[in-house]
């Protein structure tokens, strides 16, 4: 993988990391809902650092097997992919002894985008000038 591609992913999941962690604090302020058992600010670096490293994979090799139209594909996959990962929250059983149950999806299935808004986002300044 290029170094390029490394830091834009490198890049994308110190910024949604960010993002996630600040959206958390949010949304505890707001609805005053613990959800510290299940998510906390060490796994949401962890995961956005680790979701934005596969996505540079992922487009490195993108790239590499689909020439030209390897950027177009990877960015649908990647709305797909991240479309299709809120099930994993809307799915989840939590504990019993949790409050608020029904306030758990509002927590987390906007930061499942995250990773792919980030990645977006910055995505121009990574983009190869014309020649």
């Amino acid at each position: 993988m290029s170094k390029k591609i490394f830091l834009h992913g490198l890049i994308a999941g110190v910024l949604s990391a960010i993002v996630s962690v600040i959206y958390y604090r949010v949304h505890y302020f707001a609805f005053e809902v613990d959800f510290s058992k299940l998510v906390n600010v060490a796994g949401l670096l962890g995961i956005n650092l680790l979701s934005c490293m596969i996505a540079a994979t992922g487009y490195w090799l993108f790239k590499k097997w689909f020439k030209d139209k390897g950027e177009i594909i990877f960015n649908l996959s990647f709305s797909i992919l991240s479309f299709a990962s809120i099930v994993i929250p809307l799915a989840a059983k939590l504990p019993l002894d949790i409050q608020n149950p029904e306030l758990f999806p509002g927590l987390t299935v906007p930061m499942h985008f995250f990773p792919a808004l980030a990645w977006f986002t910055i995505a121009p300044l990574f983009k190869e000038k014309a020649k």
